[in-house]
């Protein structure tokens, strides 16, 4: 269940969110989507990285494959591989969106460095000076939280 701290922190992080908006921070909602207006996804940090070796790493523009039309970078051939082999194994859930806003039924952007693996899914999350969505995250009931957001995200992409 979330509390009533959480929802507060949910509401700071939806305020931070629409400053950098108004900030002229260009977004592009594709298939919903979290992206930058260049289809670029997780801000050209690696997806398979996160699995093989366990944190961001920098993707090279020369590895870069296009699924879905979003645009992701690779650190290696290697990587690129793996991802074309099986791209919805490597993809962030809720289209890189943040886990903990899924949950709380709302779209928060994120920290591609800010992420953990659950279950084999990639999951990002918010953070700024007023929020560490992982924390809440880690803080609440993954379970519950990984069905209240998949739920939310099945029900955006209708």
């Amino acid at each position: 269940m979330i509390n009533i701290r959480h929802f507060a922190l949910a509401i700071a992080a939806v305020a931070v969110s629409f400053t950098a908006i108004e900030a002229g921070e260009s977004k592009a909602y594709l298939h919903s989507y979290n992206l930058p207006a260049s289809g670029l996804a997780l801000e050209g940090y690696c997806p398979v990285a996160y699995h093989t070796v366990g944190k961001p790493v920098k993707g090279k523009r020369e590895l870069a494959v296009q699924h879905d039309d979003v645009w992701y970078f690779f650190a290696s051939a290697e990587a690129k591989k793996l991802f074309e082999q099986n791209p919805e194994k490597y993809m962030p859930a809720y289209g890189g969106w943040c886990a903990f806003g899924m949950a709380v039924e709302d779209k928060f952007p994120v920290d591609p460095k800010l992420f953990k693996v659950v279950d084999g899914r990639l999951m990002l999350f918010l953070k700024n000076t007023n929020v560490d969505a992982l924390k809440l995250w880690n803080d609440g009931n993954q379970a519950e939280l990984v069905k209240k957001a998949d739920a939310h995200w099945k029900a955006t992409r209708q």
